[in-house]
């Protein structure tokens, strides 16, 4: 599906575009006069979710239905990219859960979340970046996670993979100084969509998670567009005091003991 609108020179490149958050993203982005790419594997929700758009807003759409875990498809869309000439913002939001003793989940699956959360990310940034830094402008949105800080058991490729994200994202940031060019790894908490309700998820018991680290996906996505010029971005106020706790080395052992304190059942 292609909506054009000739009017708007920026260019949102948004994957993961129909989840609780990605879609949030689309909306605000939409509403500050982008045009979208909006990416994802569902194309029935890409349709729906761009129609929606459209009628609400004068925005220019373009979808595409791409398997962020197949390198071949990932590669592909990467050489799309880096053929474009007017993206200012990528944001790599797709990704997703698991809430099982590492030993107890299928390889592949583990092989799925290395290949979506650090491969397709890395990808997509070598994309985009030439052509950023010849233009001197724009910004890429890496949504990592706080358990980036929280290795423990159940959520075990989970942390591992976010973690390498921000140290990727602080890492290219360093390359970038100097640029108008910039680059940020987003590190909610929990946020209020229906992530925790899918069935790799299951275990997770979410009425354990204190009301005050919960956050709705519109507030990340205001301090995540508020604060591009930073590197890290913890929504919340209470989160990212929570955030240089767990960033302290001395802090680390008691912040593993506390989220490994009742662990997911073994399958």
């Amino acid at each position: 599906m292609f909506v054009t609108n000739n009017s708007q020179e920026k260019l949102a490149v948004i994957t993961g575009a129909t989840g609780g958050l990605g879609s949030r993203f689309c909306w605000r982005l939409a509403d500050q006069g982008y045009r979208l790419l909006l990416i994802d594997r569902n194309q029935p929700a890409l349709d729906a979710l761009a129609a929606d758009i459209t009628n609400d807003c004068d925005a220019g759409i373009e979808t595409k239905c791409v398997n962020l875990v197949d390198e071949a498809a990932v590669t592909a869309l990467a050489d799309h990219l880096a053929a474009l000439t007017e993206i200012a913002l990528l944001v790599n939001n797709a990704g997703f859960g698991q809430s099982k003793y590492f030993v107890d989940i299928d390889i592949d699956n583990h092989i799925d979340m290395i290949n979506l959360h650090v491969h397709t990310p890395v990808r997509l940034c070598h994309a985009v970046l030439p052509g950023m830094l010849a233009r001197n402008g724009g910004a890429i949105i890496n949504v990592a996670s706080l358990s980036a800080w929280t290795p423990c058991a159940g959520i075990v490729q989970y942390s591992a993979t976010k973690q390498y994200l921000v140290t990727f994202t602080e890492a290219v940031s360093e390359e970038l100084k100097g640029t108008d060019v910039t680059i940020q790894a987003l590190c909610p908490a929990f946020i209020k969509t229906d992530f925790f309700a899918t069935d790799a998820m299951s275990t997770f018991e979410a009425q354990r998670v204190p009301g005050w680290l919960w956050v709705t996906p519109d507030d990340v996505v205001s301090d995540s567009l508020k604060h591009l010029d930073r590197v890290i971005v913890v929504p919340g106020l209470a989160c990212r005091m929570l955030g240089r706790l767990m960033r302290m080395p001395a802090a680390r052992p008691f912040v593993r003991r506390l989220a490994t304190n009742r662990r997911p059942e073994r399958q």
